[in-house]
């Protein structure tokens, strides 16, 4: 089942839902993912962990000094980029310092939601939606206070218009907040 294991297409290996989980719980992981997904192509690690750095410490790569740059390489180069190639996410080649991801990164985005500490998740967003229509179209069917029966078609319209609307704007606010969307990675928006 499609929620319970991801089948990782390059290595013919399963990925857990603990082990997508486990990966998206380290921000730094997080970090390379999107990097790689934006160059679309093999990187460095050095170009790798100077873009990681620059976004742990919300400045540009010219500005970051020497410790920044290699407290990111050392940890990338000693425990992530293993734990990544190891799960199938990137082919990591040691030999050449080169990175890039494989077909199984893609995967993981089904495991990412982004919810900001201010705002609900659209699941809760829909049923609140559904509820106050559900409501509506009742009070306008019994007819009750000013709305009337012959409202109910005005009624339909305004919820077939509210909930594509709903969607239009959750679908661009999920793109904009997706691993490797163009600019920073999600949380840093």
């Amino acid at each position: 089942m499609m929620a319970d294991a991801v089948e990782q297409q390059d290595s013919g290996k399963t990925l857990s839902t603990d082990a997508a989980y486990n990966i998206l719980s380290d921000q730094r992981r997080r970090y390379a993912i999107h990097h790689l997904k934006q160059s679309n192509t093999a990187v460095s690690v050095q170009d790798l962990a100077e873009q990681v750095a620059a976004w742990e410490n919300e400045k540009p790569i010219e500005q970051l000094n020497s410790q920044e740059r290699k407290r990111v390489y050392i940890s990338l180069y000693q425990s992530h980029l293993s734990t990544l190639d190891e799960e199938g996410i990137i082919r990591y080649d040691k030999e050449n310092g080169l990175v890039e991801l494989t077909d199984a990164a893609d995967d993981l985005d089904i495991y990412f939601q982004v919810v900001a500490a201010n705002d609900i998740p659209w699941s809760i967003f829909y049923i609140g939606l559904t509820i106050a229509f559900s409501a509506l179209v009742g009070l306008t069917y019994a007819g009750v206070g000013i709305l009337e029966r012959s409202q109910l078609i005005i009624v339909t319209i305004g919820m077939l218009v509210t909930y594509t609307a709903t969607g239009i704007v959750q679908t661009i606010q999920r793109n904009r907040m997706e691993l490797g969307d163009s600019g920073p990675p999600p949380g840093l928006q």
